[in-house]
């Protein structure tokens, strides 16, 4: 009887370990929202600082300098100083000879020029600069969207995991007071061993459920924290924006028209289709000359202990334009413009096939997120069908109106229908992510 009533008095602290473990979740630990955890990813996530970097790199080189519509202005300057001995005949007749003649000459320039006229290649150059610019933007955006989307769902995943393990623990509750009452009625001679014995088996198996549970959640949060370059994982995610993620309330009116305004991937094929037709028309200024114009300033001086001319100076002014044109290149230019043409026609094709695509993933993302909404309200009814009827044979069980093995079934049951609202719940938020991503809702 002694051994009896040790064990229903451990029993009687696990179960005050169990009701603590359910207040684990919201009291111990700080809460990271999902604006925090998409902030702090953003932050630290290496894809998305280097198509930071390739923008900058390409709003960098978007100038009208760079193009060429600047002109070029150079400086020079130079000294040169030489020793060396001279035997000189002139015309004349006579002769000089100098033993260790020193010479010196300086020289300066400031020289300038500019293109006049290139066909259109300067202003299409820049064209294309600041067409690059744009796709490098269009890049950074789509990198931070599928960050936030990632993000996003890794949040509601983890949410998710959490609520198991409060299930988990919940379930490890009632098999512990099954377990206390099953041991007490036996101790009265109420009950059998083998009706014990079960509940002892249920009550190992669910305590192995919830420690498997843990560390699934656990490592989920390690994982998560090294993703979004969070310090620690000691924190727990708010549950409540699931519940608020799972309708179409706050889905544009127009998806179609979004997508067709917004969508990253859709503007960066335009771009391309911009671009190559840029391209095809710089070719084209290859028909024309060049025309440029150059002006300098020099001053060039000289100093020597021999020869005719010993001292000499020179400055002034240089001015011309010059006129280049390509007469014949082995047909390169030719092939070069039939190819420019041939581009353009190509990233035309893959715009119409990204468009249509896109718009057919829309249409079936769309499909999804309304099945998976209906999917997840019908999981929910079901799990409060099941939770009542699990507090229903409780109560009969606890009258000794219902079997164990009602309760058990009663119990697993509600297990089941908890995670398949979870799995549900998983499959309409992630199913929203993708929609509003498609139609470019993320991270504007």
């Amino acid at each position: 009887m002694k051994s009896i009533n040790t064990n229903t008095m451990s029993n009687r602290i696990f179960i005050g370990i169990a009701t603590v473990l359910l207040a684990w979740n919201t009291q111990a630990q700080e809460v990271l929202a999902l604006d925090q955890a998409i902030a702090a990813s953003l932050e630290h996530n290496h894809n998305l600082k280097i198509s930071e970097l390739s923008s900058q790199q390409a709003a960098n080189a978007a100038t009208m300098g760079n193009a060429g519509m600047l002109p070029n202005i150079v400086a020079t300057a130079g000294a040169n100083v030489s020793q060396q001995n001279s035997n000189l005949e002139f015309a004349t007749g006579q002769t000089q000879d100098v033993e260790g003649a020193q010479s010196m000459s300086q020289n300066m320039s400031l020289g300038i020029s500019q293109t006049l006229f290139a066909g259109g290649r300067i202003q299409r150059s820049y064209a294309l600069l600041k067409t690059a610019e744009q796709s490098a933007s269009l890049a950074e955006q789509q990198a931070m969207e599928t960050t936030i989307a990632m993000v996003w769902s890794q949040y509601t995943g983890l949410a998710l995991l959490q609520r198991s393990v409060v299930t988990a623990q919940q379930v490890l509750l009632f098999s512990a007071q099954r377990y206390e009452r099953a041991m007490l009625t036996n101790s009265l001679g109420g009950s059998n061993t083998t009706e014990r014995l079960s509940a002892e088996v249920d009550l190992n198996r669910d305590s192995i459920n919830l420690l498997e549970v843990q560390a699934q959640y656990q490592l989920a949060k390690n994982s998560f924290a090294t993703y979004i370059g969070w310090e620690n994982s000691d924190f727990i995610v708010d549950e409540s924006g699931i519940t608020d993620a799972i309708n179409a309330t706050d889905l544009p009116d127009d998806l179609l028209a979004n997508l067709r305004e917004n969508n990253s991937a859709l503007l960066l094929a335009q771009t391309s289709v911009n671009a190559a037709g840029l391209q095809e028309k710089l070719q084209q200024s290859t028909l024309f000359p060049t025309i440029a114009a150059q002006a300098s300033y020099g001053l060039n001086q000289s100093q020597a202990e021999a020869g005719f001319l010993t001292a000499s100076q020179q400055q002034g002014l240089n001015a011309g334009i010059s006129l280049q044109y390509n007469l014949f290149s082995g047909f390169q230019s030719k092939t070069q413009r039939q190819n420019a043409a041939l581009e353009v026609l190509k990233a035309q094709e893959q715009l119409d096939l990204v468009s249509e695509t896109l718009e057919n993933t829309l249409a079936n993302a769309m499909d999804v997120f309304n099945n998976a909404i209906k999917i997840a309200a019908i999981e929910t009814k079901n799990m409060e069908v099941a939770e009542r009827r699990l507090m229903r044979m409780s109560e009969l069980h606890a009258l000794g109106k219902a079997s164990s093995l009602e309760l058990r079934e009663a119990q697993i049951a509600w297990l089941n229908a908890n995670n398949g609202m979870y799995r549900a719940q998983f499959q309409a938020v992630n199913a929203k992510i993708t929609v509003l991503a498609l139609v470019g809702s993320l991270g504007r």
